[in-house]
């Protein structure tokens, strides 16, 4: 993910002016009003996954700020999405289209980034967390009036694959990175099944939240387990299961009918994140060995052989390519 605002890069007299600059350039801009804070935290980050973009918010502020999207800043840029809104740990209030939610804990609500709506960030004594997954109102295959209703309002939590498409956000919020995940054709597709899924399923329409929409999900989460604790040299499927909250079996029968088994996902991810470290060119003093051992692998040997193995080139050649890749030049 790219930073959109940090307010701890800036002075703290200068952090309010800051924040409210920085929301003036999200995807689509809100106004901040309201007393100047003291003390204030605002960070926002941004990943692209095809049509999709997941945003995460931290917000920490010693009095309350109101956040508007407003009918003027619509006219300017309005991006004709849809956003399903994950509030982490509570901390907000928001309107649309005459609904009011205060959030709690891994709430989740449906907004229209087309209309008008108001979010005030309450003080608490922890960071206020959120996250938004945006995506363009034409990938719905449900007019927008058929819709409507739900607009601001909370997704029960009773309904079928809410829990898991909220967890599901929240580790990709944790791992998303736009070189790894922009082209991953595999996390575009279930972006859009969940997506469109929560949606029917809220709508009471058939083709909702389905068993292929859930194995998606958890396969999806699985991988984002990977990718966090790819520096553990002992992860292994029990411990996998363990944090997706799944049985160890359920895990295996996950990976039936699947081209990789549990420990093969989690070696080709892991040989991925090298290939990257080795090709980022802000890591080109970083030794070959170090980059194998923050990603989980002990022996030098075994690194080479599975390298070579899945990308037919050994470790210091890719190095050596990217050190003599041009300036500027993707690969």
């Amino acid at each position: 993910m790219y930073v959109l605002y940090d307010t701890r890069a800036v002075h703290p007299l200068d952090r309010y002016e800051y924040a409210r600059a920085g929301a003036a350039a999200e995807l689509a801009p809100v106004g901040i009003r309201g007393r100047a804070p003291r003390d204030l935290l605002a960070v926002m980050s941004v990943a692209q996954i095809g049509d999709f973009a997941i945003e995460a918010v931290t917000w920490a502020a010693d009095s309350e700020i109101v956040a508007n999207r407003t009918d003027r800043l619509i006219r300017a840029c309005d991006p004709e999405c849809y956003r399903i809104f994950l509030s982490v740990n509570g901390g907000v209030r928001m309107e649309q289209a005459g609904n009011q939610v205060s959030f709690r804990a891994r709430d989740i609500a449906l907004y229209d980034l087309s209309r008008p709506w108001q979010a005030t960030h309450t003080t608490g004594p922890m960071p206020m967390q959120v996250v938004m997954l945006t995506f363009p109102r034409a990938l719905v295959p449900i007019t927008r009036a058929a819709a409507a209703p739900l607009v601001g309002t909370l997704i029960p939590r009773n309904l079928l694959g809410r829990s898991l498409i909220a967890q599901f956000l929240i580790e990709l919020a944790d791992t998303a990175s736009t070189a790894e995940h922009e082209s991953d054709p595999d996390l575009v597709v279930v972006l859009r099944e969940c997506t469109v899924g929560l949606i029917r399923q809220r709508l009471d329409q058939p083709d909702g939240i389905t068993p292929r929409t859930r194995r998606l999900l958890h396969m999806a989460s699985i991988r984002a387990i990977i990718r966090r604790h790819l520096d553990n040299p002992a992860l292994d499927p029990e411990r996998i299961a363990e944090a997706a909250n799944l049985s160890p079996r359920y895990l295996h029968k996950l990976f039936q009918n699947t081209e990789l088994t549990p420990m093969q996902l989690l070696k080709r991810l892991r040989l991925k994140a090298c290939l990257h470290s080795l090709l980022d060119p802000s890591l080109a003093m970083t030794s070959i060995k170090d980059i194998m051992t923050a990603h989980g692998y002990l022996r030098p040997d075994q690194f080479a052989r599975d390298f070579k193995q899945l990308f037919g080139v050994s470790p210091t050649q890719v190095r050596s390519l990217a050190v003599q890749r041009p300036a500027g030049r993707e690969r």
